[in-house]
């Protein structure tokens, strides 16, 4: 049997080029962290949740964070909450605010109004509140103009969340649907989990807060250097529920928050504070300078079309992903994900310029060995499915259940969610049935699956 320790020693013992979360690559940044350092809520120690309005040492790390990622707005305009439980409690904190934010509650039904290819936490953070989603389907129906369709014939429509980029750094057009939300008095939350890093980029034109979202959800580690189950979740104060968002987390997190993630996120904020413009200036300069190199050796990389996070890198081959993630793993270069057509790469401004040309040498040699096939479109676990909702997330996750073959399950309504991970993006959720078009996309996922009902 494996022991954990050793397996993540040996592999972080071979100094491997690591395009994958967390941001951080391995390296460390300021003031390095060991077990001495990680110690509880003290006198002397500030308490995360209730913060000291005397000694100010989370209140200050806050206001850094809101400086730091929005320079010239941060002091008047928004607000930065940390979370120690990733962008999961960050997504949960959000939606209670924006139930503890809605004025009109008469005992009916609450909606929200969302893309199918959001994550599982947002999915469970729905089932634990008793919120039902009003589906924009993904990506065939143009989110902005479904937003005045639901609020007319919906009741009690709380609010609109979208999740932009997506795994493969597609993204969604923040200020057109800012713009829509505020003709209905909605408030607009990004899970912009995948995009803390556009903060710096170009001025943060790309990150949701400067595109008009109410609140954004951050999941710093991804592609920051901070530790796992870093977060933070940023509230324009315009935004009614702002004052609201920290009780609303405290419902869900951990009383005892990590202090090795806390200190991570200072040494985060001291590291961008001087390096996080110019860094992930060189970072994007490098990237195209390979993206443009590897096009021009014959590679294909998923193009730039519509709104996509500059940073994001998809390598795409026709049933070829796979093969080329482990090809790249035996040469000590570990990607994210795969999947049938693609490898994703997630790189961060620790991965020094010269981790791209390895990438560029080893890409070649691959191509010479393997026919590299043009791949005109790819599902990417985006999956366009029309969900037939039979029982509220909420009463589904309640109800007994039976685990079943999948080629019993059809027309059968399911208990839990099924989904790839990564990137957690579900196709068929509790409280729908499985018609033909889901059992196919779930035999196409995985030869032998069981299915709870």
């Amino acid at each position: 049997m494996g022991n954990l320790n050793n397996i993540i020693a040996e592999y972080a013992g071979k100094n491997p080029i690591r395009f994958h979360m967390p941001g951080h690559k391995g390296q460390k940044i300021g003031i390095s962290l060991d077990y001495s350092t990680d110690v509880t809520e003290l006198f002397f120690t500030d308490n995360l949740y209730s913060p000291d309005v005397n000694s100010r040492l989370i209140l200050d790390l806050e206001e850094r964070i809101s400086k730091c990622f929005f320079k010239d707005t941060a002091t008047n305009q928004i607000v930065s909450y940390i979370s120690c439980g990733g962008a999961t409690l960050g997504i949960q904190g959000a939606l209670l605010s924006l139930i503890r934010n809605y004025k009109n509650k008469s005992g009916e039904k609450l909606y929200i109004i969302c893309d199918r290819n959001s994550h599982i936490s947002f999915i469970n953070a729905l089932a634990l509140l008793d919120i039902n989603p009003l589906w924009v389907v993904y990506p065939d129906e143009n989110f902005a103009e479904r937003i005045g369709y639901f609020n007319r014939n919906y009741r009690n429509t709380i609010g609109v969340f979208v999740t932009s980029p997506d795994y493969f750094g597609g993204m969604k057009n923040i200020p057109e649907i800012s713009r829509e939300c505020k003709k209905y008095e909605l408030a607009l939350v990004v899970d912009n989990s995948h995009g803390s890093h556009l903060a710096f980029y170009e001025d943060g034109c790309l990150h949701p807060v400067n595109c008009g979202a109410d609140i954004s959800v951050d999941s710093l580690h991804k592609t920051l250097p901070a530790l796992t189950g870093a977060a933070v979740i940023h509230a324009n104060k315009n935004y009614a529920g702002c004052g609201s968002i920290r009780e609303s987390l405290k419902i869900f997190a951990s009383t005892s928050p990590s202090f090795l993630i806390l200190q991570s996120i200072e040494n985060m904020v001291d590291y961008l504070e001087n390096y996080g413009q110019p860094e992930h200036a060189r970072l994007i300069a490098d990237i195209n300078l390979f993206k443009q190199r590897a096009t021009e050796s014959g590679l294909n990389i998923i193009p730039e079309t519509g709104i996509r996070d500059p940073y994001r890198i998809v390598l795409t081959s026709e049933n070829m992903g796979e093969k080329l993630y482990y090809y790249l793993f035996e040469s000590n270069i570990v990607c994210e994900f795969f999947d049938k057509d693609n490898a994703i790469i997630i790189p961060s401004i620790l991965n020094p310029s010269e981790d791209f040309d390895v990438l560029l040498d080893v890409l070649k040699k691959f191509s010479r060995i393997y026919p590299v096939k043009s791949c005109q479109s790819s599902k990417k676990y985006n999956f366009t499915v029309n969900p037939k909702t039979v029982m509220s997330l909420n009463s589904a996750t309640k109800f007994p259940r039976e685990t079943v073959p999948a080629e019993k399950s059809l027309n059968r309504v399911s208990a839990e969610s099924v989904f790839a991970y990564p990137p957690g993006v579900p196709i068929v959720l509790p409280g729908e049935i499985i018609d033909r078009e889901i059992y196919d996309i779930l035999k196409e996922m995985k030869s032998e699956i069981d299915v709870i009902l």
